[in-house]
């Protein structure tokens, strides 16, 4: 038996594999800078969209020579301005996304989030997406201090989930998480939506979105075709 057949749930990454929020981590950290009187440009905030919050803070005030402000407080400031904006279906579900989410539950494959967001942030984007109940397990920032490139989320999830790292496959959308997934064990998927092949990748396989969905279950090994429920004939 195959690898790609063995495989028996995928594992999402949030944040630019299944929801296009950069803007709103963007407009977030935007609005907190402001309130501490840091005028940063957009394009640095958008770094955040692939870095942990606390970190990103850490060391942009380092370099601005800011040593005793108080992180944890600005960063839950900042999640206190990004949350509302992901219960209002501000973060809108990437093409494709909910036609393969079906597509892959309907092949009988368990489906979890392994994802640096906050739970909140998470649950309210499923929510107002109508998906809240489409996935087995969630793995968010709140389950654990280990971040990505560390491998503990997805530890963490097969651990949960009962499986080896040969029975899931992860999508991820950045270095840091294609790394983490990697040093999991698991065979790992680049999703690019508007990110082009192209080092980052390595020696993942490269899938530029969720549409053809044909492409995407190739890409994950899916059959092509749900499992017929019909008997055979006597």
């Amino acid at each position: 038996m195959s690898a790609r057949s063995r495989i028996q749930a995928v594992l999402f990454d949030f944040d630019g594999v299944l929801v296009d929020s950069e803007n709103l981590h963007v407009a977030a950290w935007e609005r907190t800078l402001h309130r501490m009187a840091c005028d940063i440009p957009p394009a640095r905030c958008a770094e955040a969209a692939e870095r942990d919050d606390r970190q990103f803070l850490a060391d942009l005030l380092a370099e601005l020579g800011i040593n005793d402000a108080n992180l944890d407080g600005w960063v839950a400031i900042k999640q206190q301005i990004a949350a509302p904006l992901f219960a209002d279906g501000a973060a809108p579900l990437y093409p494709g996304a909910s036609a393969l989410i079906a597509a892959l539950k309907n092949r009988g494959l368990r489906l979890a989030i392994v994802s640096g967001s906050w739970r909140a942030n998470i649950e309210a984007a499923l929510t107002a997406s109508g998906l809240s109940h489409a996935f087995d397990l969630i793995i968010a920032k709140d389950d654990l201090p280990n971040r990505k490139p560390d491998p503990a989320p997805y530890l963490l999830a097969l651990d949960r989930l009962s499986l080896k790292p040969a029975q899931a496959i992860a999508l991820e959308d950045s270095p840091n998480g294609l790394a983490s997934a990697r040093a999991a064990g698991l065979r790992v998927v680049a999703v690019g939506h508007r990110r082009a092949s192209d080092d980052w990748v390595g020696d993942s396989t490269y899938l530029p979105g969720f549409t053809p969905i044909e492409a995407a279950l190739a890409a994950l090994g899916a059959a092509p075709h749900p499992p017929s429920t019909k008997s055979n004939p006597a």
